[in-house]
């Protein structure tokens, strides 16, 4: 399998899903190949009076190359949530969070300075606290990348969400990876979400990825706000198999 550059941070929180997520890779993964990812978020975000804390615990993100180009995905995060106001507890939860399900598209691959090109959509399954269906989110995003030199590409997502009672609507993704060695490899992120009101958050990323073997890597980063007082760190353990 090729080695593993990018890095897929998603965290789940306060009912926004696209709240800070990272870039999304421009290709599938192969035919009859799963590839099982184990990521565990902690965040902290303040607004005024409150501060949300949550804890992926983790989340389980499946991948499945059902034909040469396209790839099943099927996402289920379990988070543990606390919120605060005045340094006072004044909920916490810790639940399955929105259910994912989509799939990814290979379109072209990289030619004459042409990115390389996948198209990517999931749906939110959103549920009431007794598991009620309350409504579905959709989200779509172009995933492109270039490769610069051997060592260094550049990977950016261009996407849009439709979300019933959500305040984000399209967002961009630009990330810069770079080989350190066969096994290493390092990476910095830029994040843009636009909200309803137009409010445009920002965050930095950086993070650094390792190779263990042919079927397993291990990712590790954290964020910060640009704009807004939000910080997360967190890892991910990818497992790779040949069905």
């Amino acid at each position: 399998m090729q080695k593993i550059t990018y890095l897929l941070f998603t965290l789940f929180m306060c009912k926004c899903p696209l709240k800070a997520q990272t870039v999304e890779p421009s290709k599938a993964v192969g035919k009859k190949i799963l590839q099982i990812e184990l990521e565990s978020i902690y965040s902290i975000e303040k607004e005024n009076i409150s501060e949300s804390k949550s804890l992926s615990t983790p989340n389980f993100l499946f991948r499945y190359g059902i034909l040469k180009n396209v790839e099943l995905q099927l996402s289920i995060p379990i988070i543990k949530e606390d919120y605060y106001e005045h340094n006072e507890l004044v909920y916490s939860t810790h639940k399955f969070d929105d259910t994912q399900f989509g799939f990814s598209i290979n379109l072209w691959n990289e030619k004459k300075g042409l990115p390389e090109a996948a198209l990517m959509t999931r749906s939110y399954l959103h549920y009431q606290s007794n598991l009620k269906l309350e409504y579905v989110g959709q989200t779509v995003s172009l995933n492109l990348s270039n490769t610069l030199t051997e060592k260094l590409a550049l990977n950016y997502n261009f996407g849009y969400t439709f979300e019933k009672h959500t305040e984000f609507s399209w967002f961009l993704i630009t990330n810069l990876s770079y080989s350190l060695s066969s096994k290493w490899s390092a990476f910095i992120e830029y994040t843009g979400n636009n909200t309803t009101n137009n409010n445009f958050l920002q965050n930095g990323i950086t993070g650094i990825s390792h190779q263990i073997n042919n079927s397993f890597s291990f990712d590790f980063g954290f964020s910060k706000g640009i704009n807004h007082s939000q910080f997360f760190t967190g890892g991910r353990l990818t497992w790779v198999i040949k069905t």
